[in-house]
């Protein structure tokens, strides 16, 4: 087993050793190290993917994790900067998050852990006139400061929340969006927020929601950045061990299914909501401490594998060319889980930061929407499949010409002229 990959026999919550498998994967690379030519071989190597259930709390783990920093060094996702949608969903979010929690206090401070390139802390320093703090240990931490939007490079933990609380003083909110899945240490990781936390401050945490990625089959959230998937009944009995309470959940609709989740301090200000109890009781229902819970998934991706394959594999024996569209690391789960790597010719993406790199592993040349016409693939797989309908929109003009783009999810679908 490699030095870069460790095995996990504990819940990243309880700390129970009474673990379980509940879904065997592929090997995968690191999912978003797309990287220059020169440096490509860095990502052949794979790594264990197992999702493991703990049956004491019936928490969603990976069952191991690779060394942080092979992920964090070059690290290109910007999720709200390519996404508008998700961009506008974080300025209503804060400004909820004003609204209903600041008591009408001024020189409020914020902290964001995982703050990528400062999207979110940048709209509240700049429309909400809060003071802001990011933490990223991600080479985007560099474009968060350029922008001058006050950064650490580094990963929040105790010490590093020891060290802003002295500098700093305390916060009014800690926010962590997308972020708490990716954590090594979670009990570490919230032993810092509350020490930094003031006693009626609010911890604001947003995250997929594993219930969603079972029930829509969002396959792509299986990746080795995804440590946790987590669901409301043991976050909220985590939290409790920790000194907190969870007092409000939302399910929210970014990534087709996310829970934001409000936590504060044992007896802080903000009542416990019925929204809490609803959401666990709408998972007991769905079955989510069930060992067999996960046989519908896989069950999917055979489904989806073999359709895939009944369809390129005469394409590629005429010779002809296949690509794909989108280069998330939800592009390389899909490679791996449905064997397309070696299948595809080329991958074209909008974000002009991969342009020009190749794929992890199978090394795939990433180029820009403009080389469709000049490449003229037979066919293109839509491998960011939640913006499947503006990528088919914005690319009429291949259709129209004989061009056809397959959709891998919701349904396998070509779409032809």
């Amino acid at each position: 087993m490699s030095s870069n990959f460790v095995p996990v026999k504990n819940c990243k919550l309880c700390r129970s050793k009474n673990l379980k498998k509940v879904l065997g994967l592929p090997k995968l690379p690191i999912g978003d190290k797309y990287l220059p030519k020169d440096q490509a071989q860095m990502t052949k190597e794979v790594f264990e993917l197992d999702i493991m259930m703990c049956q004491d709390c019936y928490h969603y783990q990976n069952n191991g994790f690779v060394n942080p920093d092979l992920i964090y060094d070059f690290y290109l996702s910007r999720p709200a900067a390519t996404n508008p949608k998700l961009a506008e969903a974080f300025k209503e979010y804060a400004n909820y998050l004003v609204k209903n929690f600041s008591n009408n206090k001024k020189d409020l401070f914020a902290v964001e852990a995982g703050s990528n390139n400062g999207i979110f802390i940048n709209y509240m320093q700049k429309n909400l006139n809060i003071r802001v703090l990011g933490v990223e240990p991600s080479n985007l931490a560099k474009q968060a400061v350029k922008n001058q939007i006050n950064t650490l490079n580094t990963y929040f933990n105790l010490e590093v929340a020891k060290k802003i609380k002295e500098e700093n003083g305390q916060a009014d909110f800690f926010i962590a969006n997308h972020t708490f899945s990716n954590i090594v240490d979670n009990n570490d990781f919230v032993q810092g927020v509350k020490l930094l936390l003031k006693d009626d401050g609010v911890f604001s945490m947003q995250t997929h929601y594993h219930k969603a990625v079972i029930e829509k089959n969002l396959i792509e959230n299986f990746t080795h950045e995804h440590l946790s998937g987590f669901h409301v009944k043991p976050l909220k009995s985590f939290f409790e061990r920790n000194g907190m309470e969870l007092f409000d959940v939302k399910v929210v609709p970014a990534k087709s299914g996310s829970i934001r989740c409000f936590v504060q301090k044992k007896g802080g200000p903000n009542k416990i909501l019925k929204s809490v109890q609803n959401v666990i009781a709408d998972e007991d229902s769905f079955g989510m401490s069930k060992i067999d819970r996960h046989e519908s998934v896989k069950k999917f991706i055979e489904q989806r594998k073999k359709q895939l394959h009944d369809y390129i594999d005469p394409i590629i024996k005429k010779g002809k060319k296949i690509a794909g569209y989108g280069t998330s690391i939800g592009a390389t789960t899909f490679s791996f889980n449905y064997n397309l790597g070696s299948s595809i010719d080329f991958l074209i993406d909008d974000d002009e930061f991969r342009q020009g790199l190749l794929s992890p592993f199978f090394h795939i040349p990433v180029v820009s929407p403009k080389a469709i016409e000049e490449k003229n693939p037979d066919s293109i797989l839509i491998l960011a499949p939640l913006y499947a309908d503006n990528i088919i929109d914005q690319n009429k003009n291949y259709i129209s010409k004989g061009g056809k783009f397959i959709k891998i999810w919701p349904e396998f679908e070509i779409i032809k002229n």
